[in-house]
């Protein structure tokens, strides 16, 4: 478009047709694919470019539901700030994006339809929470959408579905106009199909914390650290371990290590119980904004998913997780961070990599319990478990595709780096994705 060999009415429409012809993969719970606002010109830096929005992020005059019933008609009558800055920089918006209820899942189960589905295997599930931009992304319904990340909700379905899903340090983008249940751990998050649309929405949602990037003059050095790379399955884990080599004979530095005091209880105890615990405190916030809203209390009661229902409702009249256990969990997180950030400077590493999740997509009938070789395990956990870690510890994390399985479902590459050194993650997270594509160098 910039080069006006389409306008923006022609690729409106081409998008929207080939949305229509995949509506079975139930990316959106309304489309819109409104016109950009009457000032945009082509030096705008997201010209005329539609985005999918997951639809607990408000834009004025367009339903935000959060997939749960209460909110089924909650219209928003002024725009979150992320979408403000997308729009002034040129996007329109081709709809709301489904999403699992109250973004508090992996699988996309919701109040307001079907699930999204996988668009390289649609017997196979897209993830979540943000399963709908993560389709629509992946299906070329759109080049470009936005999520929200607490545990991993933008980059587990992007591994899931074969795109990339970037989640910026805590507090990078605004939080404001956005449905969050947890006040320190959520954030907004895109994804796109490549690190460089993934690098201009940075630059325009960062806003005065956008810097420009300083180019990486070294071969990159990554830690694989070992409790990461611990029962995966087998598919993920051959995948993962091809992708390395490939960077290895790039000239990548890959260093095997172990991470001393590390303990997955203490991570998913973090990751679980600090969200239960402000989660009403997050919805009040935003509730708060919306004279017309309901109470956080009526929200949680009209949850429907009965996975989100166990989560929910003990949390009435001022339920949940006390305040001791609360600080605990906040403390055994910066625990955490300190041995990363020891662990990257001993080793000298940018970054620290592992699989994205511990299993490609999970079929369309997965329930909240999986058998794994080890015996029963929770579903939510078990995709949670690696994009936990920077969601704990507040760091930025993308996931870059690696590959597939023998049977076609995609795998995703996850690079985490220091808190605040977005711009260096991205470099490094273009550097890999272009090898693993076969269209870059060291």
């Amino acid at each position: 478009m910039r080069a006006l060999r389409i306008s923006p009415a022609a690729y409106r429409e081409a998008l929207a047709v080939r949305t229509r012809e995949h509506a079975h993969l139930n990316a959106y719970v309304s489309e819109a694919f409104h016109t950009a606002l009457d000032e945009v010109t082509p030096e705008n830096p997201l010209f005329g470019v539609l985005l999918a929005v997951k639809d607990n992020i408000d834009v004025a005059g367009v339903r935000t539901t959060a997939g749960t019933p209460a909110l089924r008609r909650h219209l928003p009558s002024r725009s979150s700030t992320v979408w403000e800055r997308c729009a002034r920089a040129g996007a329109a918006l081709a709809g709301k994006t489904a999403l699992h209820e109250l973004a508090y899942g992996i699988t996309g189960h919701h109040a307001l339809g079907p699930p999204s589905l996988n668009p390289s295997a649609p017997d196979h599930l897209a993830g979540g929470s943000s399963s709908g931009t993560a389709a629509a992304v992946a299906a070329r319904l759109v080049p470009a959408g936005l999520g929200t990340d607490t545990g991993g909700s933008v980059r587990i379905p992007a591994a899931l579905c074969g795109v990339i899903g970037y989640r910026p340090t805590l507090g990078r983008y605004p939080a404001d106009g956005v449905v969050r249940v947890s006040t320190s751990r959520d954030t907004v998050g895109v994804m796109t199909r490549d690190v460089h649309d993934a690098r201009l929405l940075d630059r325009v949602l960062a806003g005065p914390h956008a810097r420009a990037a300083t180019p990486l003059r070294r071969v990159p050095r990554a830690v694989l650290p070992a409790p990461l790379w611990e029962d995966l399955d087998p598919r993920v884990e051959h995948v993962c371990r091809a992708a390395c080599e490939r960077l290895s004979v790039a000239g990548w530095e890959l260093v095997e290590s172990a991470v001393p005091g590390f303990s997955w209880h203490d991570v998913l105890r973090s990751a679980t119980l600090v969200p239960a615990h402000e989660t009403c405190c997050a919805l009040a916030g935003y509730l708060t904004r919306h004279p017309a809203a309901p109470e956080v209390d009526d929200v949680l009661r009209a949850v429907s998913s009965e996975d989100v229902r166990d989560l929910v409702l003990p949390l009435l009249g001022g339920g949940g997780p006390g305040r001791t256990a609360y600080e605990e969990a906040l403390n055994s997180a910066r625990l955490l961070a300190s041995r990363l950030d020891a662990l990257r400077r001993r080793e000298g590493a940018h970054v620290l990599l592992a699989p994205a999740t511990t299993l490609p997509a999970p079929g369309k009938d997965v329930g909240a319990a999986l058998v794994r070789p080890s015996g029963e395990a929770s579903t939510f956990l078990t995709y949670i478990r690696n994009t936990a870690v920077a969601a704990v510890t507040g760091s930025p994390s993308i996931t870059v595709p690696a590959g597939q399985t023998a049977s076609g479902l995609p795998v995703g590459l996850l690079l985490d780096a220091a808190p605040g050194a977005d711009t260096m993650l991205l470099d490094v997270a273009e550097r890999a994705a272009d090898l693993l594509t076969g269209h870059g160098s060291a």
